[in-house]
This record gives structure tokens, sequence and C-alpha cells, in this order.
């Protein structure tokens, strides 16, 4: 091939690569201003949109007044339902009183668990309510109304006690609150106070279920019970007789003086299977054996029940006394930072 022709072809490929990629480049170049003059433009919107003052139209005020009015008349509704369900809190009472309402009430309350035969700890003498501190000490008045509404609670739940026939309080605690020594620093929650307490109970089946429903259905205070134990102090029930032949459903018979039962080889003596049921009660009776009723019992729930139960005492706090610990909160937070 002749070179001329050769450079002339190459030259002409070279050109129109050369003025391809020009185009492209141009192209590119003109929507890559496009799109940066557009996020320019975007960037001054928000500089400017964020140099000025926001406010909502007069539409939009006007519901957004309406949607919390709506809310706070929900609220106060809600808290006046409420209301029914338990005592508002005596601000009238001072800490001098309190002390002395709280001997009263303990004295009260061991005469009441006395009469009724229900046992008070091992020494009745060192039960205070849970306000032990209190024997010797005045409460800080701020306090007073929160330790009376909770001493009130307290009282009414042990009498229901008392009332469902439990045989003994073992053991019980009330623990301190926001602003007692050892309390928490704080509620949880600033809608809902609760105040722990915990028992330690012996009481037989239906008793203790008496108690439960006495405090679920309570028309006064609110009592939700978080922890529950039971224990049986009968472990293990009562003994199965076995026949030869395999048989269960023989009746028992104990001698009610030393506590032994009578084993199959007893019934046999006595005359079982084939004598009549008068006849081996006769025949038990002359050895000093009666016929033993334990499957009964324990079938109807007569066994005794150990129980340890923590049951917190709740309070809803009113909308107005909610905005008052807020502000309180705001005012101790600003004194802190000019601090």
């Amino acid at each position: 091939m002749n070179h001329k022709v050769w450079l002339t072809t190459f030259g002409v490929i070279a050109a129109l690569v050369i003025g391809g990629a020009g185009f492209y480049a141009f192209s590119q170049y003109q929507k890559y201003s496009s799109a940066l003059g557009s996020w320019d433009e975007k960037v001054r919107t928000i500089e400017s949109l964020e140099r000025k003052v926001p406010y909502p139209n007069e539409e939009n005020s006007q519901l957004l007044a309406e949607k919390k009015g709506d809310y706070e008349k929900a609220v106060n509704d809600l808290y006046e339902a409420l209301q029914t369900f338990q005592r508002p809190l005596n601000t009238e009472l001072t800490n001098t009183e309190f002390q002395e309402l709280v001997r009263q009430r303990v004295q009260e309350f061991r005469g009441y668990a006395k009469e009724n035969e229900m046992a008070l700890l091992e020494d009745p003498g060192e039960f205070q309510l849970g306000f032990d501190v209190y024997a010797a000490n005045i409460p800080a008045p701020e306090l007073v109304p929160l330790l009376d509404y909770e001493l009130e609670a307290i009282d009414r739940l042990l009498r229901e006690l008392v009332d469902s026939g439990a045989v003994a309080l073992e053991t019980f605690e009330r623990d301190p609150i926001p602003g007692e020594e050892s309390g928490a620093q704080d509620h949880e929650s600033s809608v809902v106070h609760k105040y722990p307490i915990r028992m330690r109970i012996r009481a037989r089946h239906d008793a203790f279920q008496e108690f439960i429903n006495k405090m679920a259905n309570d028309k006064d205070f609110f009592y939700i019970l978080r922890v529950l134990k039971v224990r049986n102090d009968q472990q293990e029930g009562p003994i199965k007789l076995v026949s030869e032949d395999g048989t269960t459903d023989l009746p028992n018979f104990k001698n009610p003086v030393s506590g032994e039962q009578a084993d199959y080889a007893k019934l046999v003596e006595w005359g079982f299977p084939d004598a009549s049921e008068d006849e081996l009660i006769q025949a038990a009776r002359e050895e000093g054996f009666e016929m033993d009723k334990q499957d009964a019992r324990v079938l109807m729930g007569q066994e005794m029940l150990n129980v340890f139960m923590v049951v917190d005492i709740a309070r809803f706090v009113s909308p107005a006394e909610q905005n008052a610990a807020a502000k309180k909160d705001e005012k101790n937070n600003s004194n802190s930072k000019k601090r």
C-alpha cells in the first residue's frame, strides 16, 4: 500500500476520533454546568429559608390549637374518671400530725389482727406498717401527703388480708419513696407513681384467693400484683395404697394419735375386700384407726400456702400536679445553669 494513502487514511480516522471525543466532552460539560447551577440555586434557597423565622399559616395554627385543646380535655376527663377510684392527697396534714397518725394506725391494726387471730411477724410489737423510721422521726413536710396516701393504702390492704382469713403475716417491707432516705431519685413515670410493698403471708387456698379478689376489686386504691411466688407447705401428696393386683382405689385409715397409716396388709386383716364399708370401719376403730379424708382436703384446696408477693400501690398524678413538677424541674435546671 502506498504510504501516502495510509497516512491519509490514518489522518481521517484520527480526526473523526478527536472530533467525537471533543463533542462528547463538550456535551457532558454542559450537563455538569447545568447540574452545578441547579445545586447552587437550591443551596441559596435553603440558606435563605434558614435565615427566615418559620411560622404556620392561620388555618394550621387554629387546627393545632384545637387538637391541643381536645387532647388536654381528654386527659382531664380521664383523670376525673380515675379520681373515683383514688382519694385525693391530704395537703393539710402536718409532719407531726402524720407521725401521730402512724402510731394510731399501727396500734389499731395490731389490735385488729389479734382480734381476728392473724399472727404478725415473729414479734407483733415490731410491726409498724412499714413506717418504722417514723416511730422516732418526722418526715419532710413535702413528703407528708404522699406518705399519708401510702399509709392509708397499706392499712386498707392489710385489713383486707385479715378479713380474708389469712393465718399469718410473716414479713412486711415498704420501699422508700423518692425523697426519703435510700429512695429513688425520682419516679419512673410522671403520670403514674408506684409505691412498692413486699410481704410474705401464710393462708389457706380459699383465703388467699379471696384476698387476691379483694385486692383486684378495691374501689379506693389501685393495687398491682407485680411479683407472686406460691409454695405449698404440703410438698407431698397423700400416700396411695396399692393392692396385690395393682388397684389404687383403696380406703385410707389413719391412727389420729400416732399418725400411722394402715397398709394394705392391715386392710386385708380387717376383711378387705369382702367386708362391707361399715364392717371395715368398725374393725379399724377397734385398733384405733379412723377413715382418713386427706384426699378430699387436698382436692378441695384446704392445704396451707406460703406466699411471697410484691404489690405496687399505684397513684395517677393529676395534670395540675404534673405541671407544677415540670415547672419545678425547669426552675432547678435554670438555677444549675446559672451556677
